[in-house]
């Protein structure tokens, strides 16, 4: 007998793409399932480019692809196996490598056993990975096994190992390098190779190996063949005199399929290492000479694996990859962000659609302390379009209240707009966010010959941002700043979400739809009135918005508040967004109020409940006795904001009649038939059903008087 026949091991190499990957699956498909097996495609490069080791097998982004088609490695040889990822790091580090191994390679058996790994030979080029994705970190640790069975028979070389160029003949090294090419991407890591008694030479898949060698030798004729030799072939990625770990599985399988051919006979074994079959590697083996053959075939098979791969050290055990510091920091940063929302859909709120949040183009007029905050929770829904609109400066007095502002950005008197947006891609690199100075027009402000030119193209800048964004977000420091806004939502179809603030009182509301709006009165009576029948900001009114700066001390232009209202409101505004956003029926949900006791209610005969709960109408609080209320206001048909006749003038009229409005006293009350409502005899009655509270503003926003 020859020396004892030893084998070399194999290697991984990870592209960071193959981990990328599995961060975005992880978060989107595989979420908390471990117990999934995920199949694999990995390869070995068909080239001559390698190290003093040899190829590792290599694993990428297409890894993951369900057909080998479409992978990258359709052009290599190709290997199948599968991942399994654990949710945490103990669990990774808690599996038996032993046990895991037996447990895992059941696989490999069963292929072997039911013939699959002979008809897909990639099949017996088997491979498990294990790993752990630490998201947070981006650290990734792994291990990879090349599983094989644990007893096999003693091998000997019968001869030393022979270079292929020096036993094959020139035609033979050319028939061998172009069947290996044409094989089918299955088929190349574990094929036959035939050589006839004419000396022709012809590669062909693992099957037909399998069922030659099981006949008697000598009825393997035909006439172009004759008798010839039959050598199985594989590829090897190892560059070592000892042939490379794949080898073991090849002999295993056909101790299993052709164990009267493997026992005790020699087995010849053809190696390629590389494109090139001068490269090829002959390996002539024998089997000790066993008397049970039998028995050595029921002991290999008894179910005992090895193959676990050594670390990058050179010791039994994980690897780890830290790519966070070679990822581009903007794309870490939105992988970040999606990380926290996407833990939600987990296991709290599967349902949740971040799409749609994500692709939500969010308006915010008002660049002070509630839109600060509004921004800043946009942010944490994963809002990636905002646009921030304010016309002021940042004073000394807002970095301590205004959380994107800092004490620089009041020295150098930047504007808020452009202050904001800074800070957020400070936060949010990626983030698409536009900042815009503009100066709203407002009805009780008259509009001078001298501010003719800049009033057009003001109300020309918000015409356009209220038309190409989906919420408005009204976040200003007066009344009669909201109006327009209110105004234009209404007639594109805007969701419109309205936020202001008192001492220590807040006010959160979502204006109604006005698509389907009737010029006649509401059900005043209706149980959770839906969208069209939801009022807006002005529909409490019973008279147009005027100048409320006008003599008005310091005090009274600015809002005093408690500092930690405008979060509270703000926060309020975005998630009654984003409940809109994952209920059925959006803007046209019926609104959810209160009961007798308080309670939140909503009759489930009219009312659909969204995935986030049900949706109110206006929440108006106090800290004073840190109290909630759900309460409605109705469409008022006379409403000097967003009643059909104001939409129907604006449609017809345009900025000439924005301009009446804000020149014109008591212009929208005609208009709107107020002033004939404010004659009724029955106005007591009528004034009693509506909401005649009213909230002061938030005093850092557009057009604030300083």
């Amino acid at each position: 007998m020859g020396d004892l026949v030893r084998f070399t091991k194999l290697r991984s190499a990870m592209d960071p793409g193959f981990w990328a990957k599995l961060a975005e699956l992880k978060l989107d498909k595989f979420k908390l399932d471990d117990e999934i097996k995920i199949p694999l495609w990995a390869s070995y490069n068909l080239d001559n480019h390698s190290d003093e080791k040899g190829h590792p097998l290599m694993f990428d982004c297409t890894s993951f692809n369900e057909g080998l088609g479409t992978t990258s490695h359709r052009l290599a040889v190709a290997c199948s196996g599968f991942l399994i990822n654990t949710n945490t790091y103990e669990a990774f580090r808690g599996l038996q490598p032993e046990n895991f191994i037996d447990q895992t390679s059941q696989l490999l058996l069963e292929s072997i056993k039911d013939g699959s790994a002979l008809r897909e030979p990639c099949r017996l080029a088997f491979f498990i990975l294990l790993s752990f994705a630490d998201l947070k970190r981006y650290r990734f640790h792994y291990w990879a096994a090349y599983p094989t069975f644990f007893n096999l028979p003693e091998l000997y070389h019968k001869s030393d190992p022979l270079c292929a160029r020096t036993q094959l003949s020139h035609q033979q090294l050319e028939q061998l390098n172009n069947g290996f090419i044409s094989l089918d991407e299955k088929q190349k890591a574990f094929f036959t190779v035939l050589i006839s008694a004419k000396g022709q030479l012809h590669v062909c898949n693992l099957t037909d190996g399998v069922n030659l060698m099981e006949k008697n030798t000598k009825e393997v004729k035909n006439a172009e063949q004759g008798t010839g030799e039959i050598y199985f072939g594989f590829y090897d990625p190892c560059s070592s005199p000892e042939p490379g770990w794949p080898l073991r599985n090849l002999l295993c399988l056909l101790f299993w399929h052709c164990p009267k051919s493997s026992f005790n006979s020699i087995i010849k074994i053809i190696a390629m290492r590389g494109p090139e079959a001068k490269d090829a590697i002959i390996f002539t083996i024998q089997t000790k000479d066993y008397d049970k053959p039998n028995a050595i075939r029921q002991k290999i098979f008894e179910g005992r694996f090895v193959g676990w791969e050594r670390s990058q050290g050179g010791k039994m055990g994980p690897n780890i990859t830290d790519l966070s510091d070679s990822l581009d920091v903007i794309k870490l940063s939105e992988r970040a962000v999606n990380l926290n929302l996407k833990l939600m859909k987990w296991r709290l709120v599967p349902g949740l659609d971040l799409e749609k949040i994500e692709k939500t183009r969010c308006l915010l007029l008002g660049a002070g302390t509630l839109g600060c905050s509004v921004a800043r929770v946009l942010l944490g829904w994963g809002v990636r379009k905002l646009t921030l609109v304010d016309s002021s400066t940042v004073s000394q007095s807002n970095p301590v209240r205004q959380s994107l502002y800092t004490h620089a950005d009041a020295v150098q008197r930047k504007y808020k707009a452009e202050a904001a947006k800074e800070a957020l891609l400070q936060i949010h690199p990626s983030l698409d966010v536009e900042s815009v100075i503009l100066h709203i027009p407002m009805p009780g402000h008259v509009v001078g010959p001298s501010m003719m030119e800049s009033t057009n193209s003001a109300i020309r800048q918000l015409e356009e941002l209220v038309a190409r964004h989906d919420v408005i977000f009204l976040l200003l420091d007066s009344r009669e700043a909201r109006w327009l806004p209110t105004l234009l939502s209404a007639a594109n179809g805007k969701l419109a979400i309205n936020a202001a603030l008192g001492f220590d009182s807040y006010t959160v509301q979502r204006h109604g739809t006005r698509n389907s709006a009737k010029p006649d009165s509401p059900d005043l009576m209706m149980q959770n009135p839906a969208g069209p029948d939801l009022g807006c900001y002005f529909c409490n009114d019973i008279t147009q918005p005027g100048n409320s700066q006008a003599d008005r001390t310091l005090d009274q232009q600015c809002t005093v508040s408690r500092p930690g209202l405008a979060q509270v409101a703000g926060g309020l505004a975005v998630e009654l967004m984003v409940s809109l956003t994952q209920h059925p029926e959006y803007a046209d949900a019926r609104a959810l109020m209160a009961n007798n006791q308080g309670e939140p209610c909503l009759d489930s005969k009219i009312g659909t409940v969204g995935l986030l709960g049900g949706v109110p109408h206006t929440i108006r609080g106090s800290l004073w006795g840190y109290e909630t209320r759900l309460t409605v206001t109705h469409r008022f048909p006379a409403c000097t904001a967003c009643s059909t006749p104001l939409i129907e003038e604006y449609h017809k009229r345009g900025v000439d009649f924005i301009l009446d409005a804000c020149n014109e006293p008591n212009y929208l009350e005609h208009l709107t038939g107020l002033d004939d409502l404010l004659k009724r005899p029955d106005l007591d009655e009528l004034c009693y059903a509506l909401d005649s509270s009213s909230e002061d503003e938030d005093g850092d926003g557009i057009n604030k008087v300083e």
